[in-house]
């Protein structure tokens, strides 16, 4: 690991509501391809310790790139990007320091732009950066949280590892948490795991309000060490988030991160006997697309096969938004807007889940099925038409991607399927975003 720079920065934002701190703007030269690294140690405030109606956040951007957007939001303010893996949210941490570990895979030498965007008042330490090798198995010694001020049950937020671009190849962390009788106190010590967003849970109580979203639990453990392994199958594509949230004392041992350069970077073809197969098996794919008029689904997969795909928006005018609307999910995706309007939010952003009742999955449409599948976030805005009628205008939005869970196909075979997720992990296929805007009188 080599250092490229460093710099403690000691900035308290000058206050207002979610704006370009223009003083923290960092750039960042990588000065060659591959895996690198940004630490940046950071602080917020909640509205009592400020004696304000209002809490102090944190977020930031890598190159106009927005990060945790598909994250599963944990708490509150996400509307604003404030409650995600890489931002620091003053109602959870209460004051307390929070780590941001980003890495990312640098395709060329370039200089690299972080922007921060504030609300209210957050304190920006200090901002670190290092090149990786790819094979580097990246270690962190014994820890122990800073602060166990004002803790409640629910942990405060400790530190976090993101990833944008291949997926690690394996993350160990190792802990011990001592029990409330070790401490001489009615409370055990507590670590919390998320991935993407989606809390870990205990296996040994997965019913116990007490324990079960605590995989490290002192009054189980008494002192003892416990590894968790998130495998490299465990991740998602695109971007990936580990987080760690502590309630008393837990002993972070070792975190363990192994990198992985299997998405092969370089041009797609070259001179790999391993990959051409593959890039002409899904060309040829989606040629046999658009002979059975299957548009989308040949341009989409065309798109995925370039080195860079370009993410792909359709305005509220294109054709693709008749295709949406005719689907018998559409009803139940107007729905959940409703039930948040009527809950009293005129805007804000939905992360369907994976039961019937909240999953948006096409079915009607064989274009649609197999090209975007579904919609992993909407985000909407309404305003007042008349008396009893309101106007809403959402984005959807999905990632191209193949998941042997989810039962996609490409109308041959069903084990295409894991081949595509295959041809994902070595750099053949490439996601890319896809959002659709979409407007509706309710």
């Amino acid at each position: 690991m080599k250092k490229l720079f460093t710099k403690n920065y000691n900035l308290v934002a000058p206050s207002g509501n979610n704006y370009k701190w223009k003083e923290a703007k960092t750039s960042l030269l990588c000065v060659e391809k591959g895996w690198h690294l940004i630490k940046i140690t950071a602080k917020a405030q909640n509205s009592n310790q400020k004696g304000s109606s209002d809490d102090d956040d944190l977020r930031m951007a890598l190159n106009g790139y927005e990060l945790g957007k598909y994250e599963i939001p944990q708490g509150k303010e996400h509307y604003e990007g404030f409650d995600s893996a890489s931002s620091w949210n003053g109602a959870t941490l209460k004051g307390n320091t929070k780590i941001v570990y980003l890495f990312f895979y640098a395709t060329q030498v370039t200089d690299n732009k972080l922007t921060f965007y504030a609300n209210g008042e957050p304190y920006l330490d200090s901002i670190e950066f290092y090149k990786l090798d790819t094979t580097e198995i990246f270690d962190f010694p014994e820890l122990k949280p800073n602060s166990i001020e004002d803790v409640d049950r629910a942990g405060i937020p400790w530190m976090s590892f993101v990833f944008i671009g291949p997926a690690p190849a394996e993350m160990k962390i190792f802990a011990s948490a001592e029990s409330g009788k070790q401490k001489g106190s009615t409370d055990g010590d507590n670590l919390k795991i998320l991935v993407n967003g989606k809390i870990i849970q205990n296996e040994n109580a997965p019913t116990s309000d007490k324990y079960k979203n605590f995989y490290f639990s002192g009054d189980q453990l008494n002192g003892n060490t416990k590894e968790f392994t998130i495998a490299e199958k465990d991740f998602a594509n695109l971007e990936n988030s580990v987080e760690l949230w502590y309630d008393g004392n837990p002993k972070l041992m070792s975190v363990k991160v192994k990198l992985s350069d299997k998405q092969n970077l370089e041009d797609l073809l070259g001179n790999s006997l391993h990959k051409k197969p593959y890039y002409l098996l899904f060309q040829s794919a989606s040629n046999l697309a658009e002979v059975a008029n299957l548009k989308y689904t040949a341009l989409f997969l065309r798109n995925s096969l370039k080195q860079s795909p370009v993410n792909l928006h359709y305005n509220y005018k294109h054709e693709i938004v008749e295709l949406i609307k005719a689907e018998n999910c559409y009803k139940s995706l107007v729905d959940l807007v409703k039930k948040e309007i009527d809950a009293g939010n005129q805007n804000g952003e939905i992360f369907p889940g994976s039961t019937p009742e909240t999953s948006i999955a096409f079915s009607n449409s064989t274009d649609l099925y197999f090209s975007i599948h579904g919609i992993r976030k909407i985000k909407f805005t309404s305003k007042k038409f008349s008396a009893n009628r309101l106007i809403i205008n959402m984005r959807l939005f999905d990632v191209y991607d193949f998941d042997p869970s989810l039962g996609y196909s490409l109308n041959i075979p069903d084990r295409i399927v894991d081949i595509a997720n295959y041809a994902e992990s070595i750099g053949v296929i490439n996601n890319f975003e896809i959002s659709i805007d979409i407007h509706e009188t309710i």
